[in-house]
């Protein structure tokens, strides 16, 4: 007789380990970076091409196993989006994009184009578009473990405020306050859209990717 094994239900606390276990895979980039200097035996803003490319590619391979894992606990639902949602979600990428140009004093994608060539420029935006996938599921889990906690849907951006605790925090701490000033209103901005798009985890990537490497 087949017996019908059912799957435990995530706790609020999962939920919130789960966007931890994707914030630790954005700073395994950290303790990569630390071996491949002792490797290399020179700073980071040293490396050749080759070893930039190195150190993306085994970054991103890193990040892309993470997100496969943690993306099977995510419910898959559809909700539809409203038009009002959709246009907010619009004036809140635009808001983004404006921001980091005016923190850049220019085009984000044009300045890093110059200072790096074609190629370094195509590899770092693969590298960008897999650090948004963590950046989203930080949100995501974030998000669901403080719905989880008050046991009811919610409009507060609760993701947002995991990830400027964790992304944000991590940037001040690293490169400074203005760079982790902007990576908090970043935050905030990502959470925002994310909720604007009701929770559609394909497109809110898409959006936030799209906004980070703007």
């Amino acid at each position: 007789m087949e017996t019908a094994i059912s799957k435990k239900e995530n706790t609020a606390m999962d939920y919130l380990g789960y966007a931890l276990y994707a914030f630790g895979g954005l700073g395994i980039e950290i303790l990569l970076m630390m071996l491949e200097t002792n490797l290399w035996g020179i700073s980071n803003n040293q490396w050749t091409i080759s070893q930039n490319l190195i150190h993306w590619t085994v970054t991103c391979l890193i990040w892309g196993v993470l997100a496969f894992l943690l993306l099977k606990q995510i419910p898959k639902q559809r909700p539809k989006i409203k038009k009002g949602n959709a246009g907010a979600a619009g004036l809140i990428i635009l808001v983004s994009i404006v921001y980091t140009t005016y923190v850049w004093n220019g085009l984000k994608p044009i300045i890093e184009f110059t200072n790096n060539g074609l190629f370094k420029f195509v590899v770092q935006y693969v590298y960008y578009a897999c650090e948004s996938i963590l950046i989203l599921l930080i949100i995501v889990f974030g998000q669901m473990f403080f719905e989880k906690m008050v046991g009811r849907k919610s409009h507060l951006p609760a993701g947002s405020i995991i990830l400027a605790l964790t992304w944000g925090l991590i940037h001040i701490l690293t490169q400074g306050i203005s760079t982790g000033v902007y990576a908090c209103i970043q935050a905030c901005l990502f959470g925002f859209v994310y909720l604007a798009l009701n929770k559609r985890i394909a497109i809110s990537y898409v959006a936030i990717a799209f906004m980070f490497m703007l």
